[in-house]
């Protein structure tokens, strides 16, 4: 593996080079994975819907499409392919019946526990051949970057549930002038 530079890195130095071996992980990690996941025979929409469902635990059908970047009617027939695959579950919300929730359902579920028991056995390999310092430092750098993620992903779902203030007023101006 290559080593980072010894000599002091500018800070967009220093990004560059983390992006640059995050994204090296990053492949050799997606590299890996692919027959795990080929043998599911899902398509990319599916596998897609399920990697949410797993770090959301919940969603409607709603904010799904709008995660996948697709409608509603595309999101909920993906969402019958998967019930019918016994990987998600549907369930009327609580509160309002007009909305869908949907989770992995248990066979989903171990669906990604597999993958992750396995990670998690690949990280413990490559990390015992870190130092005490240099794992206290990943340590550091990884806590700090998972509290930004989910910061961010806090904000998206935020914005994903609750309508943007003024939108309709002004689509119904629109329409009337």
């Amino acid at each position: 593996m290559k080593q980072l530079k010894n000599k002091e890195q500018s800070r967009p130095e220093l990004v560059g080079t983390i992006v640059k071996a995050y994204m090296d992980l990053f492949i050799t990690m997606q590299f890996n994975a692919v027959s795990h996941w080929l043998m599911l025979e899902l398509t990319f929409a599916q596998a897609r819907a399920l990697f949410m469902l797993s770090a959301r635990k919940e969603l409607t059908v709603s904010q799904l499409a709008k995660l996948l970047g697709v409608g509603n009617p595309t999101a909920s027939i993906l969402v019958q392919r998967l019930v019918e695959r016994e990987l998600v579950t549907r369930s009327e919300h609580t509160t309002d019946r007009r909305h869908t929730i949907i989770k992995l359902s248990p066979k989903g579920a171990e669906i990604g526990t597999g993958r992750r028991k396995e990670r998690e056995k690949q990280w413990h390999r490559w990390l015992s051949h870190l130092s005490d310092d240099e794992l206290n430092a990943l340590a550091r750098g990884l806590s700090a970057i998972v509290a930004v993620v989910k910061k961010e992903l806090e904000d998206g779902m935020q914005q994903i549930s609750s309508p943007k203030v003024g939108t309709e007023a002004s689509s119904t101006k629109k329409k009337n002038s």
